[in-house]
This record gives structure tokens, sequence and C-alpha cells, in this order.
């Protein structure tokens, strides 16, 4: 196992706050991160849907870097 491979195809999921790894040929994938800090965020907004749209605003900005990072980094998608 590889970082490059562990983290090349990371995805947000929205659904459960979490980041995964790409699924595997059974359909599977793996814990990476949980995108933490609602007792924060849901402050910060007027609404509960505006907090909820920030928080997977940056779940997706979170994998979106990991996955600039494998590429320039090792030059992989």
């Amino acid at each position: 196992m590889t970082i490059e491979k562990w983290l090349s195809d990371v995805y947000y999921d929205e659904y459960g706050t979490h980041i995964w790894n790409k699924e595997d040929a059974e359909g599977g994938s793996q814990l990476v991160a949980d995108v933490r800090g609602w007792g924060r965020i849901q402050n910060e907004f007027k609404t509960q849907d505006e907090a909820a749209k920030f928080q997977d605003e940056v779940g997706r900005f979170i994998a979106e870097a990991i996955k600039e990072k494998i590429q320039r980094d090792y030059g992989k998608k």
C-alpha cells in the first residue's frame, strides 16, 4: 500500500460527511476522514440548510485538495 494508491481517488460523501477512498471491485470503500465541526458550523449560519451546505463545501474542498496533491506529487489522478 502506498499513499498515492490509498488517496488517489478520494471522494466526499455529503450524506455521511465522510471522505472515502475509491470503491474496490466488490463495491466497498474505506473511510479516510470524517468532516467534523458541526457544533461550530451550525451556529455560524442563519439556517441549518446553509450550515449543511457549508459543511459539504468544506468536505469537497478537502477531497479535491488531496487529489490535487496526489496529482502534483505522484502524477496520478
